[in-house]
C-alpha cells in the first residue's frame, strides 16, 4: 500500500514514496514507452534503483511523490531540482502507459505546481519536454505553461540525438 496522502485530489492524491514503492517506479522508469522520455540510460537492479530513489527522496531540493488513483499506483511527479535561493524548481512526471489517457498527469501536475507556489514559494517552474512528447506536451500547455524555446540535439534517445522543449509558468501567471 502507497505512503499517506501528502496532497489531495479530486482523481488523484499524491502521495510520500515508501520503500514498498521502489519496484513499482523501478518498472515505470524502465518501461520502454516511458524509458526515453524520463527513464534511466541503463538498466538498475532492484537493490540500486531503491537505494537512489531513497537517497533522492530524503534530498531537501526535491519534492518527490507518487501519483494514486485510490489505492493504485498510477505514476509519480516531482519538482526537482529545487533551488531556494532562485525560486525555481522543474517539473517532471510520469504515468504508467497501463494508466495514461485518464488525465492522471494534468491533474497530479497541476497539483505538485500549486504546492511548490503555496508551500515552496518558488517564482518560477519549468518543464523540458522531448520535442516527440506530444502527450506531456499537452499537459504543461493545459497547465498555462509558456513555450520558451528548443534545445537542439538535448538529449540522445535510441540511436539519436532528439531536441527538448522548454516551457515555464511564473507564480503571477499561475491560476492553477
Amino acid at each position: 500500500m502507497p505512503g499517506p496522502v501528502f496532497v489531495e485530489g479530486e482523481t488523484v492524491d499524491l502521495r510520500t514514496i515508501e520503500r514498498e514503492d521502489a519496484e513499482f517506479l523501478r518498472e515505470l522508469s524502465h518501461h520502454p514507452r516511458v524509458r526515453g522520455y524520463a527513464g534511466p540510460d541503463a538498466p538498475a537492479s532492484g537493490e540500486a534503483y531503491e537505494s537512489d530513489l531513497l537517497d533522492r527522496i530524503a534530498r531537501d531540493d526535491a519534492v518527490e511523490l507518487l501519483i494514486c488513483d485510490g489505492d493504485q499506483r498510477v505514476g509519480d511527479v516531482s519538482l526537482a531540482p529545487i533551488d531556494d535561493r532562485r525560486g525555481w524548481a522543474n517539473l517532471g512526471y510520469a504515468v504508467h502507459p497501463d494508466c495514461q489517457g485518464n488525465g492522471y498527469a494534468t491533474e497530479a501536475a497541476r497539483l505538485v505546481v500549486d504546492h511548490g507556489f503555496d508551500e515552496r514559494r518558488l517564482h518560477r517552474i519549468s518543464a523540458t519536454v522531448h520535442a516527440g512528447n506530444e502527450a506531456s506536451k499537452r499537459v504543461v500547455e493545459k497547465l498555462g505553461f509558456v513555450r520558451e524555446g528548443t534545445k537542439r540535439d538535448d538529449d540522445f534517445v535510441d540511436g539519436e540525438y532528439v531536441d527538448r522543449e522548454v516551457y515555464a509558468v511564473l507564480r503571477e501567471e499561475w491560476d492553477g
